[in-house]
């Protein structure tokens, strides 16, 4: 697939802009990976791996491309932060929540539009 690659046992996604390779995200599935670079790939103009449902496509024009890119890394930050603190939660004698994954508080493309974006200051 194109702009998905597994590194230190991880998917991540990845696009060439302007002859720079950005880096979309790490994410725990082959297609999670595939899916960003889709997004990715819309927003640039691209053939992604997969068509996008036109509600996607059409929530991804309201945004430029640096929009897109802080607010995808944010969700993905937001997801693995989650994460965590979901499993320390259950560390502490908890029982273990089923699909502890926070899709539902996402919309359908686990990317929420909603979401307060913050730029990303990390260097890529």
């Amino acid at each position: 697939m194109r702009g998905v690659y597994f590194k230190n046992m991880k998917w991540q996604a990845a696009i060439k802009v302007d002859k720079k390779q950005i880096h979309l995200g790490t994410v725990g599935s082959q297609e999670e990976a595939a899916h960003l670079y889709d997004r990715a790939a819309f927003m640039c103009g691209r053939e992604p791996n997969f068509e996008l449902p036109e509600e996607e496509k059409d929530e991804l024009r309201q945004f430029k491309w640096e929009e897109f890119l802080a607010m995808t890394r944010h969700a993905i930050t937001n997801k693995k932060h989650k994460r965590r603190l979901g499993a320390g939660l259950q560390k502490h004698s908890e029982p273990p929540q089923q699909n502890s994954d926070v899709e539902g508080e996402q919309g359908t493309n686990g990317f929420s539009a909603s979401e307060d974006v913050e730029p990303d200051t990390s260097a890529s």
